[in-house]
């Protein structure tokens, strides 16, 4: 076996999931920013820490013993951040 080619190999794999990953990131912001105008116009907070606690709780049951729940934490805290961004954006 060829090491180097099994890695490129392997990486064209981890790229093609990045890209869908980052797809499907720009779905979920395009909802997020219609929440954030329905929010807008209903005067509700864009800070809504429940709402976080309860995904990353769904989230890390369903994934239970694939990841951990801190992890899971780590890996969406920046998209609650940018979520929030594009709630604000008009």
């Amino acid at each position: 076996m060829n090491t180097d080619k099994e890695i490129e190999k392997l990486r064209r794999k981890v790229d093609a999931f990045d890209d869908r990953i980052l797809d499907i990131l720009v779905q979920r912001f395009s909802v997020v920013k219609e929440i954030g105008q329905i929010k807008s116009i209903s005067t509700i907070n864009i800070d809504h820490p429940d709402r976080e606690k309860e995904i990353i709780e769904r989230l890390a049951d369903k994934l239970k013993g694939k990841l951990h729940r801190k992890d899971i934490m780590k890996i969406l805290k920046p998209i609650f951040e940018i979520s929030k961004k594009f709630q604000v954006e008009e």
